[in-house]
C-alpha cells in the first residue's frame, strides 16, 4: 500500500499537467474558513439559520424533522456494535447475506441520521435534551472496531470501510458534520473520545479510496486508471469530513486537498463536459452526493462551486433520458430494473434550478408525480435507507436560499434531441417535458464498455412512448452480483441487439466498447450510427468479427429505422433480440413483431426486412437465472421499491443460415392503441405499417398514418422523400 504522501505527490503531479481552471483556487486552503463550524452551517449563521427553519422557507421541513424525533428517536439508543457475517466479497453474496449487509448498513444509516437531526433541532431550539441525543451517538459509535477478524467467526467491526463500506459511508458523512456543530460544547474528554475514533476511521477511509479506486491517477471522463465506483462516490465525504475536522486532525489537511484538487482538475470520470454518467441513470443519481461538496464550495464563497460544464449540463442527462413514470434505463437500477423522475430528483432539481438560476430544471422538477413522499415532506421517514436525507436538504437549500427560485421554462424550448458525446448515449424526443404524448429513443454505445455498473449494451436501443415503455432494457437487480444480475442483466441478451452465433459482448469489460459514429440532425429525421465492433470481438475468437454497426433513424419525429450490419471473416448465426413487459407477438409470414404495453393503450409495431434470411422465432416469459424468490414474491420491499418483480417477454430471432454478412433493416411505428386502425389475424393485431425494400435497398414505407417515405440508407449517406 503506497503511504497517503507518495500518493498526495502523484496527484500534483497530474494536476500540473491538466490546464488550470480559472475560477478555482490553486492553494485547496486558501477557501477555507478561519474559524468552525465549517460545514453545514458555518460560522456566524446560527441565527439566519433558525430564522429559515422557524419563520422562512425551512420552517416546514423543519418541524417535520422535529415531530419525528420527538416522536420516534428521541429514546433510541445507541445498539450493540453490528458484527460480522463470513466473507464481504460482493462474489461471495448470496441473498441471505446481501440481508446482513444491508442491515448493518441500516443501523448507522439510521444512527448517523438521528445524530444529524438532533444536532440540527439543538442549532435551532438550543433544547439540551437534543445535544445530548447528537452527544450520545457520537460516543457511542466511537467505541466500534475496525479490521475485524471475520475468519474466526462473527465478530465486531463490522462498519469497517473495508469489511462493509456501505455500513461506514452511512456513519462517515456524517457524523464528523455533527460534530462539527457540536465542537465547542462538547467536554475535553468527550472530543479525546470521538477525535481518536475519527483519526482512525478517516485513515483507513482515505487509504481504502485510494487503494480501490486508484484516485489519485483518475482523470475526467476516463476509466484508463484502475477506477472504482465506490471509491469516486466517497470523495465528497473525504471533503466534508476534513473541513469538519480541520482544527482537530492534522492529516485532514491533506484529505481536503485530496477531495478540492480532484473536483477541480479531475471530477468527474464518469462523465465530462457535455454532463452524462457513463453508469446510468439510476447512478447518476448519486452526483446528488458529489452537490454536497459543491454546496460546501458555495456555502465558504469557492467560486468553484457549480461552476464546470459538467455541472451546468449534468441536469439535462436526467431531463433527456428519465421520465416521469417508471420505465427501464441503461445500467444497474434498485427498484426493480426500472427508474423514473423521483421526489428526491425533484428537491434536486429545484436546488439546481436556484444554484443555477435555471428555470429549465424547475420545469422539470415540476412534472415529477410519484406519490412517494417528497423530502420536504419526509421528516425522518426511512433514515436506515434514505441519503440525502430530509435534514440534509434543509442544510443545502439555506445555503442557497439567498438566490431566488426562478420561475420555470417550457422544457419545449430545449433541443428536442440531444447526443451526450462524453458516454456515447442518444437521447431523441417527440414531444420533450410532455410524457404523455412523448416518444423517447434511448440509443448507446460507449466508450466506457460494460465496466462497473454498465452492462454490455453497445448498439442496443430503448424505445418508451406514450408514457410507458415499449421497448424494454430487462436488467432486474435484486443486489449487486446476484445469479439473475451477472448471468442475465449485464449480458446482451437481456437487451435490443444482437447475439452472433448466440453470443453477445463481455460484461464487466473495459475492452467490450462502442462508439457513435455519426450523429446528424436534419429538418426530417436525426440519423445516428454506433460501432460495436470491439465490443462483440471480447467473445468471438480474434479478428473474426470485422463489422458490427447499427444506424438508427428517427424520422419525423414518429418512427424509427434501424439499419444493422455484420461482417465476419467465417459464416455464422446471428440473433436480432427484442423484450417488453408483458406482451410480444410474432407474425412470420409478416416478418413483425408486436409489442402491446402494460396499459394496454400502447403498442409497437416492429416490422424486419433481411434479404436472404428466415427467422426462427422464439419467445418466452422465463428468465434463464431467475430471479431470487424473496425478492420475486415481494418479500424483499422497502419505501424505495416501487417496481415489481414481474415476467417479462423475450424475443430471439436467430437466422437459419449461416452467412459471413448480414444487413437488417427494421421500422418500428409506436401508436396510441385507439389511434390505430386495426383488424384481428392468427390471435394478434396487426397495425396497417407496412415496408418493402427494393433491389437498390430503397426502403418504401407505407406509413399508418396515409404517408408513403422512401428511405435510401447507405454508410455514407440518407436520401428521405
Amino acid at each position: 500500500m503506497r503511504s497517503f504522501l507518495s500518493v498526495f505527490c502523484a496527484l500534483s503531479c497530474l494536476v500540473a499537467a491538466l490546464p488550470s481552471t480559472l475560477t478555482a483556487a490553486t492553494d485547496p486552503t486558501s477557501v477555507v474558513p478561519a474559524t468552525a463550524p465549517r460545514t453545514n452551517l458555518l460560522a456566524g449563521r446560527a441565527d439566519a439559520f433558525r430564522a429559515y427553519c422557524t419563520t422562512g422557507e425551512g420552517a416546514k421541513a423543519f418541524a417535520l424533522i422535529k415531530r419525528d424525533l420527538d416522536r420516534e428517536y428521541l429514546t433510541l439508543t445507541v445498539p450493540s456494535e453490528p458484527i460480522t457475517y463470513g466473507d464481504p466479497s460482493p462474489s461471495k453474496r448470496d441473498s441471505d447475506k446481501a440481508d446482513k449487509w444491508r442491515a448493518v448498513q441500516d443501523t448507522c444509516g439510521r444512527l448517523s441520521g438521528v445524530a444529524e437531526a438532533a444536532a440540527l433541532c439543538w442549532i435551532v431550539s438550543g433544547e439540551e435534551r437534543y445535544f445530548a441525543k447528537a452527544r450520545e451517538i457520537l460516543l457511542g459509535t466511537s467505541t466500534w472496531h475496525f479490521a475485524p477478524d471475520w475468519r474466526s467467526g462473527d465478530v465486531v467491526g463490522a462498519t469497517d470501510i473495508y469489511y462493509n463500506d456501505e455500513a461506514h459511508f452511512r456513519l462517515w458523512r456524517k457524523l464528523p458534520l455533527v460534530y462539527d456543530q457540536l465542537r465547542t460544547k462538547l467536554s475535553p474528554a468527550d472530543r479525546a473520545i470521538i477525535l481518536a475514533h475519527f483519526k482512525e476511521r478517516g485513515r483507513r477511509s482515505v487509504e481504502w479510496i485510494e487503494k480501490q479506486g486508484d484516485i489519485s491517477k483518475t482523470q475526467r471522463n476516463s476509466i484508463a486508471s484502475d477506477i472504482s465506483s465506490h471509491p469516486v462516490r466517497f470523495m465528497p465525504m473525504t471533503g466534508l469530513t476534513a473541513l469538519a475536522l480541520w482544527d482537530d486532525l492534522p492529516e485532514s489537511r491533506e484529505w481536503w486537498a485530496y477531495a478540492y484538487k480532484f473536483y477541480r482538475d479531475q471530477f468527474s470520470p464518469w462523465g465530462g463536459d457535455d454532463g452524462g454518467w457513463a453508469e446510468g441513470n439510476a447512478y447518476w443519481r448519486g452526483t446528488f452526493e458529489h452537490a454536497a461538496f459543491q454546496d460546501a464550495l458555495l456555502a465558504i464563497g469557492d467560486p468553484l462551486a457549480y461552476s464546470s460544464a459538467f455541472w451546468k449540463n449534468s441536469p439535462l442527462f436526467a431531463i433527456y433520458n428519465v421520465q416521469p413514470y417508471l420505465h427501464t434505463t441503461f445500467g444497474d437500477a434498485s427498484n426493480a430494473g426500472r427508474f423514473n423522475l423521483e421526489p428526491v430528483i425533484a428537491d434536486y432539481m429545484e436546488h439546481v434550478a436556484r444554484v443555477q438560476q435555471n428555470g429549465l430544471f424547475r420545469a422539470y422538477a415540476d412534472l415529477c408525480t410519484d406519490a412517494r413522499t417528497r423530502p420536504v415532506d419526509k421528516g425522518l421517514e426511512d433514515l436506515s435507507r434514505t441519503y440525502p436525507t430530509a435534514a440534509e436538504f434543509l442544510f443545502r437549500n439555506f445555503i442557497a436560499s439567498a438566490r431566488p427560485l426562478p420561475a420555470p421554462i417550457a422544457l419545449s424550448t430545449l433541443p428536442p434531441n440531444r447526443y451526450f458525446s462524453d458516454v456515447g448515449w442518444v437521447s431523441l424526443h417527440s414531444a420533450l417535458g410532455k410524457p404523455a404524448d412523448d416518444i423517447h429513443v434511448t440509443f448507446k454505445s460507449s466508450p466506457y464498455g460494460s465496466f462497473s455498473h454498465s452492462h454490455a449494451d453497445q448498439n442496443a436501443f430503448i424505445l418508451n412512448a406514450y408514457g410507458e415503455g415499449l421497448a424494454i432494457d430487462s436488467a432486474y437487480r435484486e443486489f449487486h452480483n446476484s445469479p439473475h444480475h451477472q448471468g442475465w442483466t449485464r449480458q446482451t441478451i437481456s437487451k435490443n441487439d444482437l447475439l452472433i452465433d448466440g453470443l453477445g459482448q463481455k460484461a464487466q469489460s473495459k475492452a467490450a466498447t462502442g462508439k457513435i459514429t455519426r450523429y446528424e440532425e436534419k429538418p426530417r429525421y436525426v440519423w445516428t450510427t454506433g460501432d460495436a465492433t470491439k465490443a462483440y470481438s471480447t467473445l468471438q475468437p480474434k479478428d473474426r468479427v470485422k463489422r458490427v454497426t447499427r444506424d438508427l433513424v428517427f424520422i419525423d419525429s414518429r418512427y424509427v429505422v434501424l439499419r444493422d450490419r455484420v461482417v465476419l471473416t467465417t459464416p455464422g448465426k446471428l440473433s436480432w433480440l427484442l423484450h417488453a413487459e408483458r406482451h410480444i407477438s410474432w407474425n412470420d409470414p409478416a416478418s413483425m413483431a408486436l409489442i402491446t404495453g402494460v396499459s394496454g393503450k400502447t403498442v409497437l409495431a416492429a416490422q424486419l426486412l433481411a434479404p436472404g434470411i428466415t427467422w426462427r422465432a422464439s419467445q418466452t416469459d422465463k428468465f434463464p437465472v431467475p430471479v431470487d424468490p424473496k425478492y420475486a414474491s415481494g418479500e424483499v420491499s422497502g419505501a424505495y421499491l416501487t417496481g415489481k418483480w414481474t415476467p417479462q417477454q423475450h424475443l430471439t430471432l436467430e437466422s437459419k443460415e449461416t452467412a459471413a454478412e448480414f444487413t437488417i433493416y427494421t421500422v418500428m411505428w409506436p401508436s396510441r392503441l385507439e389511434t390505430v386502425k386495426h383488424f384481428e389475424g392468427d390471435g394478434m393485431i396487426f397495425v396497417p405499417q407496412r415496408t418493402t425494400l427494393d433491389s437498390d435497398s430503397t426502403l418504401t414505407v407505407v406509413r399508418p398514418d396515409g404517408k408513403t417515405d422512401k428511405l435510401l440508407l447507405t454508410d455514407t449517406a440518407l436520401t428521405l422523400k
